[in-house]
């Protein structure tokens, strides 16, 4: 967030930046209906889960490469949040669900600055995860967009989960819609001007994960088993079987 020292330029600058959030998402989390047909996953998809990311994209200028290379994204990095029953903010500390990076497409691809890159999502509670192919839908190119993928934030977009665990909370989402996506764009081309330079560029947005009526089957019998699980590892009971365990052995 970038801090003004004048109040004339600090009224200019708020109304803008309130713009920017999508109305309602300074509170609570979106849910389907805040995603635009164009970037919506099919219609068997549903919804099951929404994080919160706020991390950095590094960039890397590359002046010999057009497009998409000329900058270069090497690595996205986030902290992702629950807010599942939780309320805006949902970057808090204890409140950290999952992480998100960058790993190589093609893991046979051992050359250095790999063509491609896929994010992976990492969930910290049962060690799940789910990596993405490149975006099936943007608003960048969307005719009369207001609010995202121009020069000022990272567009939203859907992508297919291609890689996953074989198990476990992400290894069931079929689709991941990026929304609300804020700050984080790559630097203008022109400011490309030494080979190697990184750039950091910070940025927040939601992680949405859709799954089908398969997915979510086996979601629900896998929070029964995990409930579960949580309810035997408790402090308390642990220490009684330590405790039963030394009186056996005496």
């Amino acid at each position: 967030m970038k801090f003004f020292t004048t109040v004339a330029i600090l009224s200019v600058a708020i109304p803008f930046t309130l713009a920017d959030l999508l109305p309602g998402l300074d509170r609570i989390a979106p849910d389907s209906s805040y995603v635009k047909e164009r970037i919506a996953p099919p219609a068997n998809a549903t919804l099951y889960d929404v994080y919160f990311a706020r991390g950095s994209r590094i960039y890397q200028c590359n002046p010999e490469k057009k497009g998409f290379q000329h900058w270069y994204n090497v690595q996205t990095q986030a902290l992702l949040y629950s807010t599942k029953g939780e309320q805006a903010p949902f970057d808090r500390e204890g409140n950290e669900i999952g992480q998100i990076n960058a790993a190589p497409l093609n893991p046979e691809q051992q050359m250095s600055n790999p063509m491609d890159t896929m994010p992976v999502i990492y969930n910290y509670r049962d060690g799940s995860w789910a990596g993405t192919a490149r975006p099936l839908a943007t608003t960048t190119r969307e005719e009369g967009r207001v609010e995202r993928g121009d020069s000022v934030h990272l567009d939203d977009h859907i992508v297919p989960v291609t890689k996953s665990s074989t198990d476990g909370y992400l290894s069931h989402a079929k689709y991941i819609v990026r929304l609300n996506s804020i700050d984080g764009v790559v630097p203008a081309a022109d400011t490309c001007t030494t080979k190697g330079l990184l750039v950091n560029k910070p940025f927040t947005a939601y992680f949405m994960f859709y799954t089908d009526a398969d997915g979510l089957e086996q979601l629900s019998n896998e929070e029964a088993k995990w409930n579960e699980m949580v309810a035997e590892y408790t402090p308390e009971k642990l220490a009684l079987k330590n405790a039963k365990k030394e009186v056996v052995y005496e």
